[in-house]
């Protein structure tokens, strides 16, 4: 028995998502290493986060959260391209 799975998002913002999502998750998991080695350009000031290891879990959490967006509009784009364009789905 087949799987009927219609897509949830167009195409384009699918694409647009999942670019996105992989830029952040690279921004997100240097900041993380960054914040975890205590680099003191982003916690030698009196206005930077006191615990800076604690920042980097929550860099490293948001990162696990942009690749779970990759994956769902990954897997959306996966489905565009299954239907050809102009079929009513």
């Amino acid at each position: 028995m087949p799987i009927n799975i219609r897509p949830v998002v167009s195409a384009g913002l699918a694409g647009c998502c999942t670019i996105f999502s992989v830029f952040g998750i690279v921004i997100l998991l240097a900041l993380g290493s960054l914040y975890g080695k205590h680099v003191e350009v982003l916690t030698g000031s009196t206005k930077d986060p006191k615990d800076p290891d604690h920042v980097s879990k929550l860099c490293y959490a948001a990162a696990l959260i942009y690749g779970a967006f990759v994956i769902f509009c990954g897997l959306q784009m996966a489905v565009h391209r299954r239907y050809p364009r102009g079929v009513q789905l």
